[in-house]
């Protein structure tokens, strides 16, 4: 009814010139938090759904595995999981410092998530030395991982929301005596969701105190990270796990980069949980879709080009002091692009740490640089400024 704000109001509220310019500003401002509502305002946001204590905590801490509310790309209520794990001793005064580890890629099922496998606290590096250092390590499985999907695989800012609300989250669990001061750290795609949580926090969880960021063999440019040196066949895995993910996120459709059998496989392998390397079991399908795709570069299609640059890391800063491992003998991210991300920090002024690591393979980065990446994370709680690595910016 475009009409409807030259009427003027009945006569029992007839209002002033100037009281109806405030009221019609008033109307206009409601309109504009209603457009433009937070993702926090729109779910409760890291509300704690349940907690399971978890008989085989490591020796010397309590476990749970918990599920917990969060938000996806778009702010909708979502839920994810994840494992909980804190020292079995008093907590000081104050809280706890908090690590939110974000794991690599096990998969897009909801079958695939870390918590549910038979090394979830094994595969945490440096765990039992967080734990004797008196912090409280939670590990998401990101929503659509042990929850019901679709899982948003490397969908920035939904894996930014899991993470934080993982924090919330593990603040809300009796026991724990989890503070509001924290560190993320991941590895390859919980790299990224690193990276985007530290651009998201500060709008998104003001409630928390981001300490700092460590990012271990992060996908930064993904439109550069699915091509370049990466191993072909690693290539075509993660091309599959992005595009069977984006076409639900998104409401994309396969038959835009693949004809019907290609689309199959991309199914079948959607199915498969394992890391970024394909299992000799799923290496047969892998190749089938290599002879599928072809040459097909998703940087050249609409509109997988523009949802490739909307989750790339580095379109704002990081909110807090940043440490990136990359491994030189990394083949499924390229060294190149994440010196390209280191020096592009530089440029922007953020405080960087970044540490290359000779020979070191892409799985591996995180545990050999566990021991930096700790000290470091332990100093930034510590209040310590952060030192760079940047030079001649």
């Amino acid at each position: 009814m475009p009409g409807w704000i030259k009427n003027p109001p009945p006569v029992s509220m007839q209002l002033s010139p100037n009281e109806w310019s405030v009221f019609m500003r008033a109307i206009a401002l409601a309109c504009l938090i209603i457009m433009f509502v937070s993702p926090q305002a729109a779910a409760d946001s890291g509300r704690l759904i349940e907690a399971k204590p978890a008989s085989d905590a490591p020796a010397g801490a309590i476990a749970w595995r918990i599920l917990y509310e969060t938000s996806d790309k778009d702010g909708r209520p979502t839920q994810s999981t994840a494992l909980l794990i804190a020292p079995n001793t008093p907590a000081p005064p104050g809280g706890r410092p908090v690590v939110a580890w974000a794991h690599g890629t096990t998969g897009i099922a909801e079958e695939c998530a870390p918590s549910l496998g038979p090394h979830a606290f094994s595969s945490i590096p440096g765990l039992m030395q967080m734990l004797r250092d008196g912090w409280v390590v939670v590990a998401t499985d990101y929503p659509g991982l042990g929850t019901s999907g679709p899982h948003a695989y490397l969908v920035g800012n939904a894996a930014g929301y899991a993470v934080l609300d993982s924090v919330r989250a593990a603040r809300r669990v009796p026991r724990v005596g989890a503070g509001s001061r924290f560190a993320v750290w991941g590895l390859s795609q919980g790299a990224h969701a690193a990276l985007f949580t530290g651009q998201v926090a500060g709008r998104y969880a003001p409630d928390l105190q981001l300490a700092g960021v460590v990012a271990a063999a992060p996908p930064t440019n993904l439109a550069s990270n699915l091509g370049g040196d990466v191993n072909p066949s690693v290539r075509t895995m993660l091309t599959a796990l992005a595009t069977a993910s984006w076409s639900k996120v998104y409401n994309i459709s396969l038959a835009t980069i693949a004809k019907p059998a290609g689309q199959r496989v991309i199914g079948r392998l959607a199915q498969t949980c394992g890391s970024e390397d394909p299992a000799l079991r799923t290496k047969i399908q892998v190749l089938r879709l290599r002879r599928q795709l072809g040459n097909t570069d998703l940087s050249r299609i609409e509109p997988w080009r523009k949802l490739l640059a909307v989750n790339s890391a580095g379109h704002s800063p990081a909110g807090a002091p940043l440490f990136v491992a990359q491994g030189g003998g990394d083949k499924v991210v390229s060294p190149n692009v994440t010196r390209q991300f280191a020096d592009d920090a530089c440029r922007r002024g953020e405080k960087i740490t970044f540490v290359e690591l000779p020979g070191v393979v892409h799985a591996d980065t995180a545990k050999a640089s566990a021991n930096q990446a700790s000290s470091w994370m332990k100093d930034r709680f510590a209040g310590i400024p952060a030192k760079t690595t940047c030079r001649g910016h």
